[in-house]
């Protein structure tokens, strides 16, 4: 793969911040009764993991462009702005007004690729993203530069947990237009992006994207960002890349030894927050990518055990801080 400028994007908000509260108050259904996995804390509450995203994208991606932080009017007050390697990137900057305030990932993700100067090579992750162990660019874009899709076997139900509900509705949508069925969901980790490819889909299901970007909250079915994945499959040749144990084994003979070992080579693991030691499933599965994903059933020393965790596995400043 001949050299290239990738960037990395971030969404971002601080939900601990008393001003953003009350304004995602204030949009809120005059019953409040959006439900905890669609507009609780767990989406929005800041445990510093951006921070500690950075310092494991400075120690084993150094080779990383730019990073461009989307936020709503916020930035976070460890970051140092006078580096020129880290940007800024307000809602208003991408999004039309009379869209905002947007309090749904899902329809901010639609407006990634009108950052300003972005590359046309770019990762996406949220803000508790990690990478945990060296990575060189061709983890994410082949020799030709098209990008790796990674996605995992998920029960996706109908009628299942909103983020199920979404990638059925995805998978359904993505169906219709291109004749391909898709079954394997997305990793849910840092996915690679071609700014062209990403807007080249997005023309394709600019219908129900009009129509999934108009949700402030996850209030409906939203077309999800992972259409643009199986578009980059079905319709210009990326390669699916299924995420499992095992998937970093060069033969069966190592796959055989991981399972009887019981420690495994995966490309990418999520981890839930309420595990009870965080190092022992890094250990045992060995990602090159993970993430500590809160939840509605989290708590504070849930969020309290992982901060300590991330400390003690990225001790040291990046230069994105002050």
């Amino acid at each position: 793969m001949n050299r290239m400028d990738i960037d990395l994007v971030y969404l971002w908000v601080d939900g601990n911040d008393p001003a953003w509260r009350a304004k995602k108050n204030a949009y809120l259904p005059k019953d409040k009764q959006l439900s905890v996995a669609i507009a609780g804390d767990c989406r929005y509450v800041s445990n510093d993991e951006l921070k500690f995203s950075l310092r494991s994208a400075e120690r084993y991606a150094p080779w990383i462009h730019r990073i461009y932080i989307i936020t709503d009017n916020q930035r976070p007050d460890w970051l140092d702005t006078t580096n020129d390697r880290v940007r800024i990137i307000d809602h208003s900057r991408i999004i039309d007004r009379k869209l905002l305030p947007l309090f749904n990932a899902q329809s901010i993700e639609w407006h990634i690729a009108a950052i300003p100067d972005l590359s046309e090579y770019f990762l996406y992750g949220n803000d508790d993203t990690m990478f945990g162990a060296p990575v060189a660019p061709d983890f994410f874009f082949d020799k030709e530069g098209k990008p790796i899709v990674r996605c995992k076997p998920l029960r996706i139900k109908k009628n299942g947990a909103p983020y199920s509900q979404t990638v059925w509705y995805t998978q359904r949508i993505v169906k219709e237009h291109l004749g391909r069925q898709f079954s394997l969901a997305p990793h849910h980790n840092i996915d690679a992006y071609r700014k062209s490819w990403f807007e080249q889909a997005a023309a394709e299901f600019r219908s129900e994207i009009d129509e999934a970007i108009r949700f402030r909250f996850r209030e409906g079915l939203c077309i999800h960002r992972s259409a643009v994945d199986y578009y980059a499959v079905a319709e210009l040749g990326a390669e699916m890349r299924r995420v499992g144990r095992y998937n970093r084994t060069e033969n069966w003979r190592e796959a055989v030894k991981c399972f009887l070992q019981r420690s495994y080579k995966s490309d990418s693991r999520c981890i839930p927050i309420t595990a009870p030691d965080f190092g022992a499933v890094l250990k045992r599965y060995n990602p090159v990518l993970f993430t500590i994903n809160d939840c509605e059933t989290a708590t504070d020393a849930d969020r309290q055990r992982m901060r300590t965790f991330l400390e003690e596995m990225f001790p040291e400043k990046s230069s994105f801080e002050k």
